[in-house]
């Protein structure tokens, strides 16, 4: 990034709100006194910079100021051009009319050089998303919740069994080309997550009483992931094993580094260890379990069950 984008990406960020010289200087990788030298650089330009001292000192702009509407950079319609295009490739997404609406807009502000710089760009990087079959009806419902904190009476169909729980959504994200619903649970009383496209049917309802064993004020679980008294997983991989978990869009932060492969350590409920053994017995020799003795013993019987079946 140039200087003169940096300073015109300033003048946006004040104009949300104050910002401290460590977030400034945090934000797009300079030193503070190189943030010192831009803020005075814009003052100097004619952009009325409010500086305040003191702990929670900043900068922040006059009240009433913005910035006429800009250009975007050919790097810029390409990060966008990228990213509409990568969710364009998941079977069913949310605001479609939007998507196509914005990338009109793009082509009628875009200056026409621009565009088939941003195009030429786009046939040689893409992020990959694999594509899927599959419909997610209630992806509207399930966002409008999240949004407002509501609750929900669903029908859900698991890899096990169908069940009807009352979720109060979350968060919503994509990976491996699946759609999946973070959502707190009534019922389970803990946070799970939900593939979107297994809702059998969604339907608004009201918070349900809270049990015994949970605070009418917070129904947060009480103990959520990384918790220092849940107990921790520990296991060793070979350099291969490494390699594939790392591409694990919840465990590849976890992986210690080692000569040998890797170690890969991190805290999860016991709930969750029905979920991991299937993680384990796919990476078979490149993952051996050292913590804790529950999930050890736990997948001993799964792969006995295996080999008894070939047996």
């Amino acid at each position: 990034m140039n200087r003169m984008d940096r300073l015109t990406a300033i003048v946006l960020l004040l104009q949300g709100g104050p910002r401290t010289a460590g977030e400034l200087a945090r934000r797009f990788e300079i030193s503070r006194r190189t943030v010192f030298r831009d803020i005075e650089s814009l003052c100097e330009m004619g952009v009325p910079i409010v500086t305040t001292s003191g702990p929670r000192g900043g900068y922040s702009l006059m009240p009433d100021y913005s910035l006429s509407p800009l250009q975007l950079t050919v790097s810029e319609s390409f990060l966008l051009r990228l990213a509409l295009s990568s969710v364009a490739r998941l079977a069913d997404t949310p605001f479609k009319q939007e998507r196509e609406s914005l990338l009109a807009k793009m082509a009628a502000v875009m200056p026409e050089r621009h565009a088939a710089e941003a195009e030429h760009l786009l046939r040689t990087i893409e992020l990959e998303v694999p594509q899927r079959r599959y419909t997610t009806p209630f992806m509207g419902q399930l966002i409008a919740a999240a949004r407002a904190q509501a609750w929900l009476d669903v029908e859900y169909r698991s890899g096990q069994r169908t069940s009807r729980q009352t979720l109060r959504p979350l968060l919503l994200s994509s990976s491996g080309g699946f759609w999946y619903c973070r959502a707190y649970s009534h019922e389970r009383q803990e946070e799970r997550t939900y593939r979107v496209d297994r809702f059998i049917s969604v339907n608004p309802t009201d918070a349900p009483p809270p049990m015994l064993s949970e605070s009418a004020a917070d129904v947060a679980p009480a103990l959520p992931y990384g918790h220092p008294s849940l107990p921790e997983v520990c296991i060793r991989l070979t350099a291969y094993g490494a390699m594939i978990m790392e591409r694990d869009p919840h465990l590849g932060d976890s992986i210690q580094p080692a000569e040998d492969g890797g170690l890969l350590r991190f805290r999860c409920p016991p709930s969750e260890y029905p979920w991991l053994l299937r993680t384990l017995l796919s990476l078979g020799p490149d993952a051996e379990v050292l913590a804790p003795q529950a999930l050890k013993d736990q997948l001993r019987a799964a792969a006995l069950a295996i080999a008894q079946r070939y047996s």
